[in-house]
This record gives C-alpha cells, sequence and structure tokens, in this order.
C-alpha cells in the first residue's frame, strides 16, 4: 500500500527537483520564532499562504485550504461545519496550536480550535511553523503552530464584497470596507454563509443514523482598527466573532432524531506596538479569546460546553548588534470551562521566555528557552536549538533540536473517563533540512523525527485516560511554492510513520494519519482569465469502526479540484470552482461522507 502511494506521489517529487525561474519574493514572518525574519531564514519549516494564495484556492473555510500542506491532514466528520481535527506532523489534534492574530480561541476541553467556522473572507494570510516549538507558545505546540492573521486595512479605503451560489443550496454574502485615513488603518466585514449539505453519516454503515441532509449557518464579522501615534508607536484594537450552526448525526441515537449544535468563536485583543528606543521593540497585548457551544437532540438541551481564554503578553525585542538580537517576553493565561458534564473548572499560566536569533557569515542561530508555571500541575520547561548553514547564496542546511509539552485538557482530567492524575505529554524532536530558495522560488525537504513521553491515552479497557510510556513519529516532509514556465505552483508530499503505544503496551499506527499524502496547485495567466486546479492524494489510513470499534483501514484517494478566476475590470471579478471534479467516493473519517461534486461561482468586487 505504501509503494502504491509512493508511486501516486511520483509527480510531486519530479515538481520539487525542476530548475526553477526566478523572481523577488521573499516575505517576512513572525511565527518561526515570534521576531520578523525573511522567511527563506527561518530554521523551523514555515510556509506562508497569502492572500493570493486564498483567492486562487476559492475555497470557503480553513480546513479546505490547510489540507494540501506539507504534514497537514485534515480529518473532517461530514461536510461543512462538521468536526474537524488538524494533525501536524502524524500527531494529534490536541497537539497543534492555532492562533488567530497571536490569541488562543480553543476548547479548553479537548484543546482544539474548531477550525471549521473560519472563513477565508476574514483571513488575510496564514502563516505554519511546523515541528515543536513550544519554548515559543506553549501548551500545545509539539506537531507546530498555525497562525492565521486576520484582514486589516491597507490603501484607500474602498468597499469590497462577494456573492456566491452553488450545489447542495450553499450560497454566501460577504460585504466589507477598509483602507488607510492619514496615520489610521481600519476593515469591518460581515459574512453570512448557507448550505443544506448532505448525510453526514453513511447510513450503509450506521442504520441507527438519520440520512436526512445535513445543513450548516455560518455569520461572521470581523473588525479592525490601528492607530499610528507617532515614529514607532500603534495602538489598535482587533475582532473576530463567528456564530455558527451546525446540523449533524451520529449513529446510535436513531434515524429519526434530529442532532444540531449552536457555536460561537470570538477573538478580540488590545496592543500597543512601541519603539521605546532605538534597539529596543515592545508590544503589549491583552486579549480574550471565547469558545461557547451547546449541542441539543431532538430540539432539546444535550450538552454544554463554554470555554473562555484571558492573555497578557508583554514581548520585547532588543537588537544587540547588526544580525543578533535577543527577544523576551511574560505571558499571563488564565481559562475558565463551563461544562454540563463536570462542571466549572479553572486554571492560569504564568510564562517567561527569552530568545535569541543571529548570524556570522554563513552560520545562523536561534535559540529559545521557556518556563510555563502552571496552577494546576507546577512547571513545564522547554528548549528549541537550532542552526542553518549557507552553502551558496540559493542552497541552505538546517538542523534542530526541541522539546515540548502539552497540559492535560479538561476533558482528560474530568470529563468520562478523566484521570485527575495525568502528567502533562511531553516530547523531543530532532530534525535535519534542506532548502534552495531563489527569487519567489523555494524548495524545503525536512527529515524528522519525534519521541513522545507520557503520551495521553484512552484505556478501552479500564475506560479511564492513562499516560503511556511512548509514541513516536518518524518522517519526510517536502513544499515547494514558486513559478516553472509562467505557471505559479504549490507542491506538497509528506511521508510519515506515526506509532502510538496504546495501555495494553502494544504499539499501533496512529489513526487517520496517512503514511503518505501529498498535494499539486497550478495557476496561470491568460490575459484576463486565471485558470488553475489541484489534486490531493493521501495513502491509506487506520480508523475505528463507528458501530463496532475495531479497527478497520480507510482506503487511498485522490481528489481533484478546477478553478477559475475572470477579472472583468480592475474592480469586478468572476470565479468559478469545480470541487472534486471526478466525484471521487472516499471517507476520512469511518462512517462519515465527503462531498461530492459539486460546482460553485463566485461574483465580486474588489478595491
Amino acid at each position: 500500500m505504501l509503494a502504491l502511494s509512493l508511486r501516486r506521489a511520483a509527480p510531486l517529487l519530479a515538481f520539487c527537483t525542476l530548475a526553477f525561474a526566478q523572481t523577488e519574493d521573499d516575505p517576512v514572518v513572525v511565527t518561526a520564532s515570534r521576531t520578523e525574519q525573511r522567511i527563506r531564514d527561518a530554521i523551523p519549516h514555515t510556509t506562508v499562504l497569502t492572500r493570493q494564495d486564498i483567492r486562487d484556492s476559492l475555497a470557503i473555510d480553513l480546513p479546505t485550504l490547510l489540507r494540501r500542506e506539507a504534514g497537514i491532514e485534515i480529518s473532517q466528520s461530514g461536510g461543512l461545519g462538521g468536526n474537524a481535527s488538524l494533525f501536524t506532523r502524524g500527531g494529534r489534534s490536541a497537539q497543534t496550536l492555532v492562533l488567530i492574530d497571536g490569541v488562543r480561541v480553543e476548547d479548553a476541553g479537548f484543546g482544539t480550535t474548531a477550525i471549521q467556522h473560519l472563513m477565508l473572507d476574514d483571513i488575510d494570510r496564514i502563516e505554519i511553523a511546523r515541528g515543536n516549538v513550544s519554548s515559543l507558545y506553549g501548551s500545545g505546540a509539539i506537531g507546530g503552530v498555525v497562525q492565521v492573521f486576520t484582514r486589516r486595512g491597507s490603501g484607500a479605503p474602498a468597499p469590497y464584497g462577494e456573492a456566491m451560489a452553488g450545489s447542495r443550496d450553499t450560497t454566501k454574502l460577504l460585504a466589507g470596507y477598509g483602507g488607510e485615513l492619514g496615520s489610521t488603518r481600519f476593515n469591518v466585514s460581515a459574512l453570512r454563509l448557507d448550505t443544506r449539505g448532505f448525510s453526514a453519516i453513511d447510513p450503509r454503515l450506521a442504520p441507527l443514523a438519520n440520512p436526512d441532509d445535513d445543513g450548516y449557518r455560518n455569520e461572521s464579522v470581523s473588525a479592525s482598527l490601528a492607530q499610528r501615534l507617532g515614529a514607532g508607536h500603534e495602538i489598535g484594537v482587533r475582532v473576530l466573532r463567528t456564530r455558527a450552526k451546525i446540523d449533524y448525526d451520529d449513529s446510535f441515537t436513531g434515524p429519526t432524531s434530529v442532532q444540531t449544535a449552536d457555536q460561537d468563536l470570538g477573538m478580540a485583543q488590545l496592543y500597543w506596538d512601541a519603539q521605546l528606543l532605538e534597539r529596543w521593540k515592545s508590544r503589549i497585548t491583552a486579549a480574550e479569546g471565547t469558545d461557547y457551544r451547546t449541542d441539543f437532540l431532538d430540539g432539546g438541551f444535550a450538552f454544554r460546553s463554554n470555554t473562555r481564554s484571558r492573555q497578557l503578553t508583554w514581548n520585547n525585542d532588543v537588537s544587540l548588534a547588526r544580525a543578533h538580537g535577543v527577544s523576551l517576553s511574560l505571558e499571563r493565561l488564565e481559562q475558565e470551562m463551563d461544562n454540563s458534564t463536570f462542571g466549572s473548572k479553572k486554571r492560569d499560566a504564568n510564562s517567561v521566555r527569552l530568545g535569541y536569533l543571529g548570524r556570522l557569515g554563513a552560520h545562523s542561530f536561534q535559540a529559545n528557552v521557556r518556563n510555563d508555571k502552571y496552577s494546576d500541575f507546577g512547571n513545564a520547561d522547554t528548549y528549541f536549538l537550532g542552526y542553518g548553514f549557507d552553502l551558496t547564496d540559493a542552497w541552505r542546511l538546517t538542523a534542530s533540536t526541541s522539546t515540548a509539552f502539552r497540559a492535560p485538557t479538561f476533558q482528560d482530567l474530568f470529563g468520562f473517563g478523566g484521570n485527575p492524575e495525568l502528567r502533562p505529554e511531553r516530547a523531543r524532536t530532532d530534525e535535519l533540512g534542506v532548502q534552495w530558495a531563489s527569487g519567489a522560488n523555494r524548495v524545503r525537504a525536512v527529515a524528522f523525527h519525534t519521541d513522545y513521553q507520557d503520551a495521553i491515552t484512552f484505556d478501552n479497557v479500564s475506560f479511564t485516560a492513562q499516560n503511556v510510556r511512548k509514541a513516536k513519529v518518524t518522517g519526510v516532509e517536502t513544499s515547494y511554492s514558486g513559478r516553472v514556465a509562467g505557471i505559479d505552483l504549490r507542491a506538497a508530499l509528506t511521508l510519515q510513520d506515526s506509532v502510538e503505544q496504546e495501555p495494553d503496551d502494544i504499539e499501533r499506527a496512529a489513526i487517520r494519519r496517512a503514511k503518505a499524502f501529498g498535494s499539486i496547485a497550478a495557476f496561470r495567466n491568460f490575459g484576463r482569465w486565471r485558470l488553475g486546479g489541484e489534486l490531493l492524494a493521501s495513502g491509506p489510513r487506520p480508523d475505528v469502526d463507528i458501530a463496532t470499534f475495531e479497527r478497520v483501514e480507510l482506503a487511498s484517494y485522490t481528489v481533484v479540484n478546477l478553478l477559475a478566476r475572470f477579472e472583468y475590470n480592475k474592480h469586478l471579478y468572476v470565479a468559478a470552482r469545480l470541487e472534486n471534479a471526478f466525484d471521487e467516493e472516499y471517507q476520512v473519517v469511518h462512517g462519515f461522507n465527503t462531498a461530492p461534486r459539486g460546482f460553485f461561482l463566485s461574483v465580486g468586487w474588489q478595491p
């Protein structure tokens, strides 16, 4: 099976070994070190999805966009709005940290972010830093960090909007206005999405599931305001609010039962950027992230889980000399959760982080150390040590070793089968990488190995959460972005072996994680037309049968999306997306359907 997956992935490797044309493009990123640096200088494997990448994809939500990235797998229970899990480098969903403008917006019960409700119209840019970066961000950043940056104003103030309609009675309306007025930047937008959807669970595999369509509604508002106070000083506020209503299925309550959920995600922050001295930049942020969810069964209350995370951060960057700098941050996190299963719970954490970025000729260095002190289990110390060596102006070698941790969630501690004696998960990652970068073209291949200690898993015999001695992931991931013969390309390939130890000491392949998966996206301009396509492929993955709880294998799949955009003039455009063009039948979660072929047409106005 793995050999078959590798043969299917061969075209991806071919793309990554072409002689690429050269253009000038080297974006600045912050996620890899929490300090501004060129992406080619980042030692952790980092990629950027720009507004152009988002526009090209014509995707609606964040999971659809992320599933084509190196090292990232997405499993989703049904269609739009269905629960989505993000696996990075073979880790569990709670081992990847998702930030919105630097703010945690997560369910403290499960340690995950409801990325299925984040619509791409509200997003300006995404940065992905892979590997252990707990020494930068604390708990959960074992597989890596996905940081979403919301839209903010630029240029002359102008309106924008879009109307979309398509298969399964899907409609979307977006309206926004933003820009700059003197020393003020602002943006505000509102969105509504509705879809009839399809039945989340395949009734052939779960006869007790309701076979009706499972619809979804999303209403989002986003706003930002920034005011420059003088040279090097700016204050600002950013707000994102998403309200979702989801229909979903389960395999137990009967074919006429109706399950729905209301979920609200919120992010609000106030910040001050200050150039206190010529060599000293400081940023103070006060923020709050919320995730409120209530489930209903046949119209009656069934479950409630509400999380509020308050964060206060003071980050400082000091330039010691040219090409040498240190950073120091102090952080406070307070989490509150109200859960109908185990009641109200609270925890807080105080953190201090010290970092260094430096370069000596062809040698570059990154070092980070961090201490997190939690009110419920005590201290966690983490580090990152990275080294880069420039063989030539284009070729670069990287190496790093790092540690990370994940605090037990409230569900691990107090939910069904919870164990208050759980210890934090800990991990260590070693990796070696090679990079070729010339202009806008970047290829990066990284080999990594992660060992877990005290991994948290659920014992199906004792029905309790337990720490097990170990788990491990070994793999190679490759990413490319650039241009070949006038074609804009993105390609990714990941080969991995993710193994988890169960409480019975038997090592098994991690569920819903493939040994091989990858993607290609290609776009080209033809006058006012921009045409393109995406190919997403994955090898077989183990899973658990939703009815018998026995292990099963999900088949490999290949999905093709076709995309087109026509610029009528500099403001008005029309775009079309043919999703799953060959109507591939596949599953990413056993028993749950995925979207069949669908066609979506958009008309929009841009500044």
